[in-house]
Protein backbone atom coordinates (compact mmCIF):
# COMPACT_ATOMS: atom_id res chain seq x y z
CA UNK A 1 0.00 0.00 0.00
CA UNK A 2 2.98 2.41 0.80
CA UNK A 3 4.55 1.26 -2.49
CA UNK A 4 1.59 2.50 -4.47
CA UNK A 5 1.07 5.60 -2.47
CA UNK A 6 4.34 6.74 -3.29
CA UNK A 7 3.42 5.69 -7.29
CA UNK A 8 0.91 7.70 -7.19
CA UNK A 9 2.22 10.70 -5.83
CA UNK A 10 4.91 10.58 -8.62
CA UNK A 11 2.25 10.53 -11.32
CA UNK A 12 1.38 14.16 -13.03
CA UNK A 13 -1.83 15.92 -12.27
CA UNK A 14 -3.28 14.41 -15.80
CA UNK A 15 -2.24 10.69 -14.95
CA UNK A 16 -3.83 11.25 -11.69
CA UNK A 17 -7.26 12.35 -12.70
CA UNK A 18 -7.24 9.75 -15.30
CA UNK A 19 -6.69 6.86 -13.26
CA UNK A 20 -8.83 8.21 -10.20
CA UNK A 21 -12.01 8.48 -13.18
CA UNK A 22 -10.98 5.26 -14.49
CA UNK A 23 -11.57 3.85 -10.75
CA UNK A 24 -14.71 5.67 -10.25
CA UNK A 25 -15.64 4.14 -13.78
CA UNK A 26 -14.98 0.71 -13.12
CA UNK A 27 -16.25 1.02 -9.54
CA UNK A 28 -19.70 2.10 -11.34
CA UNK A 29 -19.78 -0.51 -13.29
CA UNK A 30 -18.94 -2.90 -10.65
CA UNK A 31 -22.14 -2.05 -8.81
CA UNK A 32 -24.26 -2.50 -11.59
CA UNK A 33 -22.78 -5.50 -12.25
CA UNK A 34 -23.39 -7.09 -9.14
CA UNK A 35 -27.04 -5.26 -9.07
CA UNK A 36 -28.06 -7.15 -12.30
CA UNK A 37 -26.76 -10.06 -11.60
CA UNK A 38 -28.75 -10.08 -7.98
CA UNK A 39 -31.93 -9.06 -9.88
CA UNK A 40 -31.71 -11.91 -12.58
CA UNK A 41 -30.80 -14.85 -9.49
CA UNK A 42 -33.74 -13.39 -8.13
CA UNK A 43 -35.85 -13.46 -11.85
CA UNK A 44 -34.31 -16.72 -12.40
CA UNK A 45 -35.15 -18.54 -8.97
CA UNK A 46 -38.88 -17.37 -9.70
CA UNK A 47 -38.89 -18.69 -13.32
CA UNK A 48 -37.24 -21.86 -11.66
CA UNK A 49 -39.74 -22.15 -9.36
CA UNK A 50 -42.70 -21.57 -11.85
CA UNK A 51 -41.58 -24.59 -13.88
CA UNK A 52 -40.94 -27.00 -11.18
CA UNK A 53 -44.57 -25.91 -9.39
CA UNK A 54 -45.84 -26.80 -13.40
CA UNK A 55 -43.92 -30.12 -13.48
CA UNK A 56 -45.85 -31.26 -10.46
CA UNK A 57 -48.85 -30.09 -11.31
CA UNK A 58 -48.92 -32.05 -14.94
CA UNK A 59 -47.60 -34.73 -13.67
CA UNK A 60 -50.50 -34.79 -10.41
CA UNK A 61 -53.02 -34.28 -12.85
CA UNK A 62 -52.18 -37.06 -15.32
CA UNK A 63 -51.81 -39.42 -12.58
CA UNK A 64 -55.19 -38.54 -10.62
CA UNK A 65 -57.64 -37.66 -13.90
CA UNK A 66 -56.30 -39.31 -16.96
CA UNK A 67 -54.84 -37.68 -20.19
CA UNK A 68 -58.05 -36.09 -21.12
CA UNK A 69 -57.75 -33.55 -17.71
CA UNK A 70 -54.47 -33.00 -18.98
CA UNK A 71 -55.78 -31.71 -22.59
CA UNK A 72 -58.47 -30.15 -21.47
CA UNK A 73 -56.36 -27.94 -18.62
CA UNK A 74 -53.85 -27.31 -21.31
CA UNK A 75 -56.40 -26.84 -24.37
CA UNK A 76 -54.92 -29.49 -26.32
CA UNK A 77 -57.60 -31.44 -26.94
CA UNK A 78 -57.92 -30.45 -31.02
CA UNK A 79 -53.79 -30.88 -30.76
CA UNK A 80 -52.72 -33.70 -28.25
CA UNK A 81 -49.36 -33.90 -30.23
CA UNK A 82 -47.71 -30.98 -31.74
CA UNK A 83 -44.78 -30.13 -34.32
CA UNK A 84 -41.63 -28.13 -34.39
CA UNK A 85 -43.13 -25.02 -35.82
CA UNK A 86 -46.17 -25.30 -33.05
CA UNK A 87 -43.98 -25.99 -30.34
CA UNK A 88 -41.70 -22.79 -31.50
CA UNK A 89 -45.04 -20.75 -31.60
CA UNK A 90 -46.65 -21.35 -28.04
CA UNK A 91 -42.93 -20.76 -26.53
CA UNK A 92 -43.31 -17.20 -28.46
CA UNK A 93 -46.20 -16.55 -27.13
CA UNK A 94 -44.81 -17.39 -23.41
CA UNK A 95 -47.31 -20.45 -23.28
CA UNK A 96 -46.68 -24.02 -21.36
CA UNK A 97 -44.79 -26.29 -23.44
CA UNK A 98 -43.63 -29.69 -22.48
CA UNK A 99 -43.93 -33.14 -23.46
CA UNK A 100 -45.31 -35.96 -21.24
CA UNK A 101 -43.53 -39.43 -22.02
CA UNK A 102 -44.28 -43.02 -21.29
CA UNK A 103 -42.14 -45.13 -19.03
CA UNK A 104 -40.46 -46.84 -22.77
CA UNK A 105 -40.49 -43.18 -23.92
CA UNK A 106 -42.92 -42.88 -26.14
CA UNK A 107 -44.95 -38.81 -26.41
CA UNK A 108 -47.89 -39.38 -24.59
CA UNK A 109 -49.10 -35.77 -25.28
CA UNK A 110 -47.14 -32.27 -26.36
CA UNK A 111 -44.38 -31.23 -28.44
CA UNK A 112 -43.11 -33.67 -30.99
CA UNK A 113 -39.18 -32.08 -30.69
CA UNK A 114 -39.07 -32.27 -27.62
CA UNK A 115 -36.68 -35.08 -26.17
CA UNK A 116 -36.06 -35.92 -22.13
CA UNK A 117 -33.05 -34.14 -20.63
CA UNK A 118 -32.80 -34.79 -16.81
CA UNK A 119 -32.62 -31.52 -14.72
CA UNK A 120 -32.22 -28.05 -15.59
CA UNK A 121 -30.92 -26.81 -18.89
CA UNK A 122 -31.05 -24.15 -21.39
CA UNK A 123 -31.58 -23.96 -24.98
CA UNK A 124 -31.86 -20.75 -27.85
CA UNK A 125 -34.41 -21.53 -30.59
CA UNK A 126 -34.91 -19.34 -34.19
CA UNK A 127 -38.53 -18.30 -34.79
CA UNK A 128 -39.82 -15.02 -37.51
CA UNK A 129 -36.11 -13.93 -37.49
CA UNK A 130 -36.08 -13.58 -33.79
CA UNK A 131 -33.94 -15.81 -31.25
CA UNK A 132 -35.63 -17.53 -28.33
CA UNK A 133 -33.80 -18.48 -25.46
CA UNK A 134 -35.80 -20.69 -23.45
CA UNK A 135 -35.03 -22.37 -20.05
CA UNK A 136 -36.62 -26.25 -19.40
CA UNK A 137 -36.14 -29.03 -16.54
CA UNK A 138 -36.56 -32.57 -17.09
CA UNK A 139 -38.07 -34.74 -14.55
CA UNK A 140 -38.59 -38.49 -14.23
CA UNK A 141 -41.00 -40.19 -11.75
CA UNK A 142 -41.59 -42.94 -9.66
CA UNK A 143 -44.16 -44.71 -12.22
CA UNK A 144 -41.47 -43.98 -14.92
CA UNK A 145 -42.96 -41.79 -16.56
CA UNK A 146 -41.13 -38.75 -17.58
CA UNK A 147 -42.17 -34.94 -18.22
CA UNK A 148 -40.12 -31.91 -20.07
CA UNK A 149 -40.95 -28.47 -19.57
CA UNK A 150 -39.57 -25.89 -21.61
CA UNK A 151 -40.01 -21.74 -21.03
CA UNK A 152 -38.99 -18.59 -22.33
CA UNK A 153 -36.80 -16.70 -20.41
CA UNK A 154 -38.06 -14.23 -18.17
CA UNK A 155 -38.92 -10.88 -20.11
CA UNK A 156 -37.60 -9.01 -16.90
CA UNK A 157 -34.39 -10.82 -17.16
CA UNK A 158 -33.66 -9.58 -20.32
CA UNK A 159 -34.78 -5.86 -19.65
CA UNK A 160 -32.51 -5.56 -16.25
CA UNK A 161 -29.96 -6.83 -19.00
CA UNK A 162 -30.53 -4.35 -21.17
CA UNK A 163 -30.72 -1.45 -18.69
CA UNK A 164 -27.58 -2.43 -17.59
CA UNK A 165 -25.48 -2.71 -20.60
CA UNK A 166 -27.13 0.93 -21.57
CA UNK A 167 -26.35 2.14 -18.03
CA UNK A 168 -22.50 0.81 -18.48
CA UNK A 169 -22.73 2.48 -21.85
CA UNK A 170 -23.79 6.05 -20.74
CA UNK A 171 -21.19 5.71 -18.02
CA UNK A 172 -18.46 5.03 -20.43
CA UNK A 173 -19.92 8.28 -22.98
CA UNK A 174 -20.25 10.52 -19.53
CA UNK A 175 -16.70 9.78 -18.44
CA UNK A 176 -14.94 10.03 -21.77
CA UNK A 177 -17.03 13.42 -22.28
CA UNK A 178 -16.18 14.88 -18.83
CA UNK A 179 -12.78 13.51 -18.45
CA UNK A 180 -11.60 16.38 -21.05
CA UNK A 181 -13.97 19.22 -19.07
CA UNK A 182 -12.65 18.08 -15.46
CA UNK A 183 -9.71 18.21 -16.18
CA UNK A 184 -8.97 21.43 -17.99
CA UNK A 185 -11.40 22.74 -14.95
CA UNK A 186 -9.08 21.11 -12.33
CA UNK A 187 -5.53 22.61 -14.12
CA UNK A 188 -6.51 26.19 -14.55
CA UNK A 189 -8.21 25.90 -10.65
CA UNK A 190 -5.02 24.80 -9.90
CA UNK A 191 -3.28 26.97 -11.78
CA UNK A 192 -4.47 30.08 -10.57
CA UNK A 193 -4.39 29.11 -7.14
CA UNK A 194 -0.44 27.91 -7.13
CA UNK A 195 -0.05 31.61 -8.77
CA UNK A 196 -1.73 32.96 -5.31
CA UNK A 197 0.13 31.23 -3.46
CA UNK A 198 3.48 31.84 -5.43
CA UNK A 199 2.51 35.39 -5.16
CA UNK A 200 2.20 35.31 -1.29
CA UNK A 201 5.12 33.50 -1.13
CA UNK A 202 6.87 35.94 -3.09
CA UNK A 203 5.82 38.59 -0.30
CA UNK A 204 7.10 36.85 2.67
CA UNK A 205 10.20 36.47 1.03
CA UNK A 206 10.73 39.61 1.11
CA UNK A 207 9.88 39.88 5.01
CA UNK A 208 10.48 35.94 6.32
CA UNK A 209 10.90 37.18 9.86
CA UNK A 210 7.37 38.87 10.03
CA UNK A 211 5.06 38.45 7.13
CA UNK A 212 3.08 34.75 6.96
CA UNK A 213 0.93 32.78 4.03
CA UNK A 214 -2.57 34.02 4.72
CA UNK A 215 -4.59 31.19 7.11
CA UNK A 216 -5.94 28.38 4.87
CA UNK A 217 -9.05 26.66 5.43
CA UNK A 218 -8.99 22.68 5.98
CA UNK A 219 -10.35 21.90 2.60
CA UNK A 220 -8.16 24.31 0.63
CA UNK A 221 -5.98 22.45 -1.95
CA UNK A 222 -3.18 23.96 -0.73
CA UNK A 223 -4.03 24.10 2.79
CA UNK A 224 -1.26 21.62 4.06
CA UNK A 225 1.57 22.92 1.74
CA UNK A 226 0.46 26.84 3.14
CA UNK A 227 0.70 25.13 6.79
CA UNK A 228 4.11 23.65 6.18
CA UNK A 229 5.67 26.56 4.11
CA UNK A 230 4.23 29.31 7.73
CA UNK A 231 5.53 26.23 10.19
CA UNK A 232 9.23 26.44 8.07
CA UNK A 233 9.10 30.04 7.78
CA UNK A 234 8.58 29.62 12.13
CA UNK A 235 11.59 27.56 12.36
CA UNK A 236 14.04 29.78 9.81
CA UNK A 237 13.14 32.59 11.89
CA UNK A 238 13.63 30.58 15.38
CA UNK A 239 16.82 29.54 13.76
CA UNK A 240 17.76 33.18 12.61
CA UNK A 241 16.85 34.50 16.01
CA UNK A 242 19.34 32.02 17.84
CA UNK A 243 22.27 32.49 14.84
CA UNK A 244 22.04 36.09 15.97
CA UNK A 245 22.01 35.64 19.24
CA UNK A 246 24.54 33.41 19.39
CA UNK A 247 26.45 35.58 16.74
CA UNK A 248 26.37 38.41 19.28
CA UNK A 249 26.68 36.39 22.36
CA UNK A 250 30.13 34.86 20.72
CA UNK A 251 31.33 38.69 19.67
CA UNK A 252 30.38 39.95 23.51
CA UNK A 253 31.91 37.60 25.16
CA UNK A 254 35.17 37.21 22.96
CA UNK A 255 35.62 41.03 22.72
CA UNK A 256 36.42 41.59 26.21
CA UNK A 257 39.03 39.00 27.06
CA UNK A 258 40.48 38.93 23.27
CA UNK A 259 40.87 42.71 24.53
CA UNK A 260 42.69 41.72 27.49
CA UNK A 261 44.81 39.54 25.45
CA UNK A 262 46.21 42.20 23.38
CA UNK A 263 46.30 44.71 26.47
CA UNK A 264 48.76 41.90 28.07
CA UNK A 265 50.63 41.60 24.89
CA UNK A 266 51.43 45.28 24.78
CA UNK A 267 52.40 45.11 28.45
CA UNK A 268 54.66 42.60 27.99
CA UNK A 269 56.56 44.62 25.00
CA UNK A 270 56.91 46.83 27.96
CA UNK A 271 58.43 44.95 30.90
CA UNK A 272 60.34 42.17 28.57
CA UNK A 273 62.66 43.16 30.92
CA UNK A 274 61.00 42.45 33.84
CA UNK A 275 60.55 38.76 34.52
CA UNK A 276 57.89 38.77 36.99
CA UNK A 277 55.78 41.45 35.51
CA UNK A 278 56.36 39.19 32.55
CA UNK A 279 55.22 36.09 34.18
CA UNK A 280 52.28 37.89 35.61
CA UNK A 281 51.34 39.05 31.93
CA UNK A 282 51.82 35.39 30.64
CA UNK A 283 49.32 33.96 33.53
CA UNK A 284 46.78 36.61 33.20
CA UNK A 285 46.64 36.22 28.81
CA UNK A 286 46.61 32.13 29.31
CA UNK A 287 43.92 32.66 31.63
CA UNK A 288 41.97 34.48 29.49
CA UNK A 289 42.11 32.55 26.64
CA UNK A 290 41.31 29.15 28.63
CA UNK A 291 38.07 31.06 29.22
CA UNK A 292 37.68 31.50 25.27
CA UNK A 293 38.48 27.91 24.22
CA UNK A 294 35.80 26.81 27.15
CA UNK A 295 33.34 28.99 25.35
CA UNK A 296 34.07 27.25 22.27
CA UNK A 297 34.14 23.93 23.90
CA UNK A 298 30.42 24.43 25.37
CA UNK A 299 29.36 25.49 22.28
CA UNK A 300 30.56 22.02 20.76
CA UNK A 301 28.67 20.44 23.91
CA UNK A 302 26.21 21.99 23.51
CA UNK A 303 25.18 21.16 19.33
CA UNK A 304 26.48 17.58 20.13
CA UNK A 305 23.63 17.10 22.85
CA UNK A 306 20.97 18.86 20.63
CA UNK A 307 22.15 16.71 17.98
CA UNK A 308 20.34 13.60 19.93
CA UNK A 309 23.43 10.71 18.94
CA UNK A 310 24.03 10.66 22.59
CA UNK A 311 20.46 9.03 22.79
CA UNK A 312 21.54 5.68 21.12
CA UNK A 313 23.22 5.09 23.91
CA UNK A 314 21.44 5.38 27.31
CA UNK A 315 21.21 2.80 29.89
CA UNK A 316 19.24 2.51 32.95
CA UNK A 317 20.76 4.78 35.71
CA UNK A 318 20.40 4.68 39.43
CA UNK A 319 19.55 8.67 39.21
CA UNK A 320 19.25 8.22 43.44
CA UNK A 321 22.98 7.08 43.71
CA UNK A 322 23.83 9.50 40.94
CA UNK A 323 22.74 12.57 42.40
CA UNK A 324 23.82 11.29 46.12
CA UNK A 325 27.11 10.78 44.87
CA UNK A 326 27.70 14.40 43.18
CA UNK A 327 26.02 16.16 45.61
CA UNK A 328 28.41 14.86 48.63
CA UNK A 329 31.14 15.64 46.37
CA UNK A 330 30.10 19.22 46.46
CA UNK A 331 28.99 19.81 50.03
CA UNK A 332 32.65 20.91 50.90
CA UNK A 333 33.11 23.19 48.33
CA UNK A 334 29.71 25.14 49.64
CA UNK A 335 30.97 24.99 52.78
CA UNK A 336 34.79 26.28 51.94
CA UNK A 337 32.31 29.12 50.56
CA UNK A 338 30.15 29.91 53.51
CA UNK A 339 26.94 28.27 51.89
CA UNK A 340 24.95 25.55 53.24
CA UNK A 341 23.93 22.79 50.30
CA UNK A 342 21.12 20.56 52.10
CA UNK A 343 21.13 16.69 50.07
CA UNK A 344 17.46 14.84 49.88
CA UNK A 345 17.38 11.96 48.02
CA UNK A 346 14.66 9.17 48.25
CA UNK A 347 16.57 5.41 47.00
CA UNK A 348 15.52 3.86 43.81
CA UNK A 349 14.67 6.01 41.46
CA UNK A 350 15.61 5.22 38.29
CA UNK A 351 15.66 6.22 34.52
CA UNK A 352 17.35 5.39 30.82
CA UNK A 353 19.47 8.11 30.57
CA UNK A 354 23.02 9.08 30.17
CA UNK A 355 24.79 9.48 33.49
CA UNK A 356 27.72 11.75 32.33
CA UNK A 357 25.38 14.48 30.85
CA UNK A 358 23.26 13.87 34.03
CA UNK A 359 26.34 14.50 36.12
CA UNK A 360 26.67 18.06 34.16
CA UNK A 361 22.82 19.09 34.44
CA UNK A 362 23.50 18.87 38.20
CA UNK A 363 27.17 20.16 38.34
CA UNK A 364 25.90 22.97 35.92
CA UNK A 365 22.81 23.79 38.41
CA UNK A 366 24.95 23.69 41.75
CA UNK A 367 27.79 26.03 40.17
CA UNK A 368 25.04 28.31 39.15
CA UNK A 369 23.34 27.89 43.03
CA UNK A 370 26.89 28.14 44.17
CA UNK A 371 28.04 31.90 42.01
CA UNK A 372 24.98 33.92 42.02
CA UNK A 373 23.30 32.74 45.44
CA UNK A 374 23.86 35.44 48.76
CA UNK A 375 26.38 35.17 51.02
CA UNK A 376 25.69 32.50 53.95
CA UNK A 377 22.96 31.42 51.58
CA UNK A 378 20.63 28.15 51.91
CA UNK A 379 21.16 25.88 48.97
CA UNK A 380 19.00 22.16 48.73
CA UNK A 381 19.01 19.50 46.14
CA UNK A 382 16.56 17.25 46.29
CA UNK A 383 14.83 14.10 44.19
CA UNK A 384 11.42 12.45 45.27
CA UNK A 385 9.49 10.14 43.86
CA UNK A 386 6.38 10.88 41.94
CA UNK A 387 3.38 8.92 40.39
CA UNK A 388 4.54 9.20 36.72
CA UNK A 389 8.07 10.12 37.21
CA UNK A 390 10.66 11.55 39.39
CA UNK A 391 11.18 15.21 40.44
CA UNK A 392 14.79 16.96 40.51
CA UNK A 393 15.15 20.00 42.71
CA UNK A 394 18.11 22.71 42.99
CA UNK A 395 17.40 25.86 44.78
CA UNK A 396 18.91 28.35 46.72
CA UNK A 397 17.30 31.35 49.35
CA UNK A 398 18.09 34.29 47.35
CA UNK A 399 18.33 36.15 46.09
CA UNK A 400 16.51 34.83 43.03
CA UNK A 401 15.91 35.50 39.02
CA UNK A 402 13.65 38.64 38.31
CA UNK A 403 10.08 37.13 36.75
CA UNK A 404 10.89 39.99 33.60
CA UNK A 405 14.20 37.95 32.49
CA UNK A 406 12.77 34.01 33.76
CA UNK A 407 11.66 32.84 30.12
CA UNK A 408 15.27 33.85 29.04
CA UNK A 409 17.56 32.24 31.65
CA UNK A 410 17.91 29.36 29.01
CA UNK A 411 18.77 31.00 25.74
CA UNK A 412 22.22 30.52 24.65
CA UNK A 413 24.69 33.34 25.42
CA UNK A 414 22.27 35.18 27.37
CA UNK A 415 23.46 36.83 30.57
CA UNK A 416 21.85 39.11 33.40
CA UNK A 417 23.05 42.60 34.22
CA UNK A 418 24.40 41.25 37.68
CA UNK A 419 26.16 38.47 36.13
CA UNK A 420 28.18 40.01 33.98
CA UNK A 421 30.91 40.76 36.34
CA UNK A 422 30.80 37.33 37.16
CA UNK A 423 33.32 34.65 34.67
CA UNK A 424 31.17 32.83 32.40
CA UNK A 425 29.94 32.74 29.21
CA UNK A 426 25.80 32.17 29.42
CA UNK A 427 26.02 28.61 28.06
CA UNK A 428 25.58 26.63 31.41
CA UNK A 429 21.35 26.71 31.40
CA UNK A 430 21.32 26.43 27.74
CA UNK A 431 23.48 23.23 27.58
CA UNK A 432 20.88 22.28 31.53
CA UNK A 433 18.13 23.02 29.10
CA UNK A 434 19.30 20.75 26.40
CA UNK A 435 20.21 18.10 28.36
CA UNK A 436 16.81 17.93 29.67
CA UNK A 437 14.76 17.57 26.49
CA UNK A 438 17.57 14.92 25.69
CA UNK A 439 15.82 12.72 28.32
CA UNK A 440 12.36 13.76 27.78
CA UNK A 441 12.39 16.15 31.11
CA UNK A 442 11.04 19.51 31.86
CA UNK A 443 13.03 22.28 33.77
CA UNK A 444 10.73 24.98 35.36
CA UNK A 445 12.57 28.27 37.05
CA UNK A 446 9.47 28.30 39.81
CA UNK A 447 8.04 31.68 40.06
CA UNK A 448 7.20 33.69 42.82
CA UNK A 449 10.34 32.23 44.66
CA UNK A 450 12.98 33.90 47.69
CA UNK A 451 15.89 32.49 45.33
CA UNK A 452 16.76 30.77 42.22
CA UNK A 453 14.68 27.26 41.92
CA UNK A 454 14.90 24.79 39.25
CA UNK A 455 11.78 22.36 39.04
CA UNK A 456 12.56 19.15 36.68
CA UNK A 457 10.12 16.36 35.90
CA UNK A 458 12.52 13.75 35.12
CA UNK A 459 10.60 10.79 33.75
CA UNK A 460 11.55 6.98 35.31
CA UNK A 461 11.40 3.19 34.80
CA UNK A 462 9.50 1.48 36.70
Amino acid sequence: MLFLNKLFNKLSLFSRLFITSLLLLISFIAVLYFYAVKQVSALNAETRNEITTHIDEVHALYKEDGLEAVLDEYELEDTPKFDHKTFLSRLDEHEITFALLSADGELITGAESLTFQNGWHRKRYRFNDEMIQAIGFGKRFDDGTSLILQTPMNHDIYEVRRQTKQAVLLLIVFALVSFPVIYWVARNYLSSQSSQLAKQVFEVSNDPSNQRLEEYKSNHTFYGLGKSINQMLDEMTKVHKQAQTMTVGIAHDLKTPLSRVANRIQMMQQDLDDKAHMLTHIDKANSELQSIVQTFSNLIRLNEIESGKRKAGFKLLNVSDLVLELSESYAPVFEDAGKQLTISVVDGVRCLGDADLLNQLISNLLENALRYSEEQANVWIRLQSQFDGARLQIGDSGPGINSEIAAFVFERFYRADYSRKQPGNGLGLSIVKAICDLHDATITLLPNQAGAVFDIELPIER
